[in-house]
């Protein structure tokens, strides 16, 4: 039973192509496989954060650089200062608002896993985290205080030291 109403033709059959096939002398080889060394070019790394997002600027690193080494901004309203802590995003309708609206949240405690150390999280206890330390704009206007007064006395300890 034939699937089309065309008529089958006879498939031609070709011979193979024949390559004609000189060897090199073992020498010759050897040269080509050595004598040419490639240049090396460097491989550009993938991206280096998540897709829609950018990597920080050297200011905003700094900014980041300055509150992670301040700690936790909530353990410093608790009475508990110099407790490492992680950067945390601001948001702003489910986005972040940038990496200079940025605070500094113990992790675990503070920013997310608090509840086994007595702490109150940022994730996912939003409404109980602001009724107790304020909103998180408040928290960045402190952590900006905080930052300003470290720098400008660092700057005046090291206008001491110079003079």
């Amino acid at each position: 039973m034939k699937r089309s109403g065309f008529a089958s033709k006879a498939i031609e059959r070709r011979p193979a192509k024949q390559i004609e096939y000189t060897p090199r002398p073992r020498a010759v080889a050897q040269a080509l496989v050595i004598a040419a060394p490639r240049a090396l070019v460097a491989i550009p790394k993938g991206p280096a954060c998540k897709p829609g997002k950018r990597t920080p600027t050297a200011a905003e690193k700094a900014w980041m650089d300055a509150i992670t080494a301040m700690g936790c901004i909530a353990c410093i309203v608790d009475g508990h200062p110099e407790t490492p802590g992680a950067v945390h995003h601001i948001l702003s309708g489910g986005r972040r608002m940038g990496h200079m609206h940025t605070i500094c949240l113990c992790d675990p405690g503070h920013h997310q896993g608090g509840q086994q150390l007595g702490k109150v999280s940022r994730h996912p206890f939003k409404v109980r985290f602001e009724g107790q330390y304020g909103s998180e704009s408040d928290l960045l206007d402190l952590t900006q205080q905080l930052v300003g007064t470290e720098a400008s006395r660092a700057r005046a300890n090291s206008l001491a030291k110079a003079a």
